[in-house]
């Protein structure tokens, strides 16, 4: 098929291959040093000869006049509403094939917020596997996963173990296919206090927070996938607080669900009746897959209630000796 004349003539002033779990994502856009790559470790930084699976061209200052998708999602874009409770300047969002098109302002604000999910949970659905919002971190031969609400400390209690001998895997999204966790290379979204190099970090979307790359602030990271060994559930909420609790399978998999799983926390599941072609019945089946998945994934090992203050030496200490623990087969 032959391209509109203004959409093969484009040229980008940003252009560069990031690795997100399984996927290689071209992200291109004709505004210079395009602020979503700030989200990318360095680590997810690809040679420039990396054949993408994926590419993402966000143009604010071009408009090469495509048909917007018919999903549920364009429609929302197109009125302004982006994911949840983030609204922004309407914008157009065509799909063809391996390539989506991103039209309007500021569009930074989608690329990891939204679109980094999508491809997420859309791999998921054509791969098998399970898209999950957690941190995870390994000792051992063994991944631990920390779940919990936003602010619940998963990225203070991931530093305060990963500068301290563990090893680093994520601090946001996994892909857990097999019983073995993959991380996504992103940066850190941090608020300010004594785990947080002001020095280190750059400014996020969110004024209040910054970001710190991992490749930066860890000397040990894994490059590969890592065998599931245990779930933690992260809830620190006074200083010198330590307080781990085993928790009975049937309770961790709710909390897990809600907390945890992808499709539920990121609303995506019009995205999902969209990829499933707005059947309900194939949507019933992915959804009951997947669900059925992660329940097996959290019974097969202990989960953990944790809070407690990582800043502790003593705690840390006993945080560790449990994530050598249960990093040992």
């Amino acid at each position: 098929m032959t391209q509109p004349p203004l959409l093969a003539a484009m040229r980008f002033r940003t252009d560069q291959v990031v690795r997100i779990g399984p996927l290689a994502l071209r992200i291109a856009s004709d505004v210079p040093v395009f602020p979503a790559l700030h989200y990318f470790s360095r680590a997810a930084r690809m040679p420039d000869a990396t054949v993408p699976d994926i590419e993402l061209w966000c143009l604010s200052d071009t408009d090469p006049g495509l048909p917007a998708d018919t999903t549920a999602r364009a429609r929302n874009l197109a009125a302004g509403y982006y994911v949840t409770d983030h609204f922004g300047p309407p914008v157009r969002i065509s799909s063809s094939g391996n390539r989506i098109v991103l039209v309007g302002d500021r569009l930074e604000r989608l690329v990891w917020p939204y679109v980094v999910k999508y491809l997420l949970l859309r791999h998921t659905v054509s791969a098998g596997g399970l898209f999950l919002k957690a941190a995870a971190l390994a000792a051992g031969d063994g991944a631990t996963l920390i779940v919990g609400r936003g602010g619940g400390g998963k990225s203070v209690l991931v530093t305060g173990l990963c500068r301290n001998g563990a090893t680093f895997i994520t601090n946001s999204h996994v892909i857990l296919t097999d019983g073995a966790v993959q991380g996504v290379a992103s940066t850190m979204r941090m608020r300010p206090g004594p785990w947080l190099d002001q020095a280190a970090s750059t400014a996020a979307l969110d004024p209040s927070e910054r970001l710190v790359d991992p490749y930066d602030a860890f000397p040990r990271r894994a490059g590969a996938a890592v065998p599931l060994h245990a779930v933690w559930i992260a809830g620190f909420r006074a200083p010198g607080e330590h307080d781990v609790q085993q928790l009975p399978p049937d309770e961790a998999v709710g909390i897990v669900e809600q907390f945890a799983f992808g499709l539920n926390v990121y609303r995506l599941e019009e995205d999902l009746l969209d990829l499933c072609g707005g059947d309900y019945r194939a949507f019933a089946a992915q959804y009951g897959r997947m669900r059925n998945q992660l329940h097996a994934a959290v019974r097969s090992c202990p989960t953990y209630r944790v809070r407690s203050d990582v800043q502790h030496p003593a705690h840390r200490d006993r945080l560790l000796r449990l994530l050598s623990q249960e990093g040992t087969s």
